[in-house]
């Protein structure tokens, strides 16, 4: 390991208490926002970050004209996907039209991100979750789990959390929690006085299921694709050097996390009746036809993203042929040749997400090559003294945990990756140790409800309070921190990324 440095890292004591204060946390400044007209609200969400773009633009500043506008546009794209003055994807759109506007870029290549690789693996996987939702696939995953746990809580509860984080492997993260949130609240409600227990404990069960699921694979989350996008332009990446840190993470930490939930949320029921999850599984028959044909293309397309060169090499393909890009089509394909999907089921695709990952490789582009990037890890750097890589690992694990949760996970990583990559070339280290951290830890964002959409989701029902999330939430990220930052540390150490 080349730049290790030694310092040891003091721990601060009383976790829960800090985390209360911090969520419960109400400024005057936001108060009195929160008194202003909705329109007030949006122009000033509005105005701010292109005041900034402005000032940063026009103030004389000791840099490089091309890192200082790289550096006001950062900082505006940063404010714009902080409060959320205008959609995600509109600020992703905004991001090509600065990076050209100040030279930064010529149009071809301030466009060239928003056709990654990456962009196109993830939209191969959107796709795939089209087919199982369509034909139930999900669903009948999660009966077939629920019913076999044999009615005993516990094992119930780790089951709705193995069906989150299987499904979020490969679909939509709000998608998975929208399907089992009546499953589990339907389940809970044969509790009888601990029904409103069991709801919060099944709830929490599912949304952070589906979080560290999302960990194992590219396709699991966006932050996973910006990642990957940013680290295949710096070193060899596969899909399957994701899985190799990925998914050991998650096991990890679902199985802690189980363990977690059960302490935090004691119930006295022992088992419940799940007669009625054993009947409609019954009711669901054999596999129909439109699940038998997701199936027969969603098994190969997983062993090609897997071990596609290694296949291709032994069948004399092109490389290119089988990257896991062109083998996302390719299923793409097949599954509407094959009318197991129709374009009219593609539609309801959140397409936007493309844009928000192709905005945050083409800003983390333009920051690196203005040298903003360099610039601000040479800040970073200084700041970080003498402290030894895995300290500032696990630094960057607590950073990201503390944005994601107060601001998209996909645009936090979209900001801090870049920045992780110029910092890793200034320590001289590999970029994997402090951008696989980073993206790790945007995916632990459920201490609050508005960190990603399924735990908006969850909060939605009005059975879960903000107390629950930060109990259960502070109390499972303090642990992924470290488990998140030695998985991380011990593989890169022993080359095993």
């Amino acid at each position: 390991m080349r730049g290790g440095r030694r310092k040891q890292l003091p721990i601060a004591g009383a976790i829960g208490t800090i985390g209360q204060e911090i969520v419960e946390l109400t400024p005057t400044f936001f108060r009195f926002f929160a008194k202003l007209p909705r329109l007030a609200q949006r122009s000033i969400k509005i105005l701010l970050p292109f005041l900034a773009l402005l000032v940063l633009t026009i103030a004389p500043l000791p840099m490089e004209e091309p890192i200082q506008h790289s550096l006001a546009i950062f900082v505006c794209v940063s404010m714009l996907w902080t409060f959320g003055g205008l959609p995600l994807p509109v600020t992703a759109l905004l991001v090509p039209v600065l990076l050209t506007f100040y030279g930064i870029f010529p149009t071809a290549d301030a466009l060239q991100p928003f056709a990654d690789p990456v962009v196109y693996l993830l939209m191969g996987g959107l796709i795939m979750a089209e087919a199982f939702r369509k034909h139930g696939i999900d669903r009948r995953l999660a009966y077939i789990i629920v019913a076999r746990s044999g009615g005993d809580v516990g094992k119930i509860l780790l089951s709705f959390m193995l069906v989150a984080a299987v499904l979020s492997m490969w679909i939509s993260n709000t998608a998975t929690v929208a399907l089992l949130i009546p499953v589990v609240l339907g389940i809970a409600s044969r509790a009888g006085e601990e029904k409103k227990k069991l709801s919060i404990l099944f709830l929490l069960g599912i949304g952070i299921g589906s979080a560290l699921g999302g960990m194992a694979t590219i396709t699991g989350s966006a932050p996973n694709a910006v990642a990957s996008g940013l680290l295949a332009r710096e070193t060899d990446w596969t899909f399957l050097d994701w899985m190799k840190m990925g998914l050991p993470a998650s096991i990890i930490l679902l199985s802690a996390s189980w363990v977690m939930l059960r302490r935090v949320f004691p119930v006295q029921t022992a088992t419940l009746d799940i007669t009625t999850v054993a009947k409609e599984l019954e009711e669901m028959g054999s596999l129909n036809p439109g699940e038998k044909k997701t199936l027969g293309i969603f098994f190969p397309t997983v062993v090609l993203w897997i071990a596609g060169a290694e296949i291709g090499d032994m069948l004399g393909f092109h490389a290119s042929f089988m990257s896991a890009a062109i083998v996302a089509l390719s299923a793409s394909v097949l599954l509407f040749a094959t009318r197991t999907l129709d374009w009219q089921d593609a539609r309801s695709i959140s397409w936007d997400i493309f844009l928000i990952i192709g905005a945050g490789l083409a800003l983390g582009e333009g920051l690196q090559q203005s040298g903003a990037a360099a610039w601000m890890a040479e800040m970073l750097v200084s700041i970080s003294g003498d402290l030894h890589i895995f300290v500032i690992m696990l630094i960057v694990s607590v950073v990201s945990i503390a944005f994601s949760n107060f601001m998209s996970n996909t645009a936090t990583a979209a900001i801090l990756a870049p920045i992780l990559i110029g910092m890793s070339d200034e320590l001289m280290i590999d970029p994997k140790l402090l951008v696989l951290v980073c993206a790790l830890s945007v995916s632990i964002s459920f201490i609050t409800p508005i960190g990603t959409p399924p735990f908006t989701l969850i909060y939605s029902t009005g059975i879960i309070s903000r107390k629950d999330l930060w109990r259960s939430g502070l109390r499972i990220s303090l642990p992924a921190v470290f488990v998140t930052a030695s998985i991380v540390y011990l593989m890169v150490e022993f080359g095993l990324l």
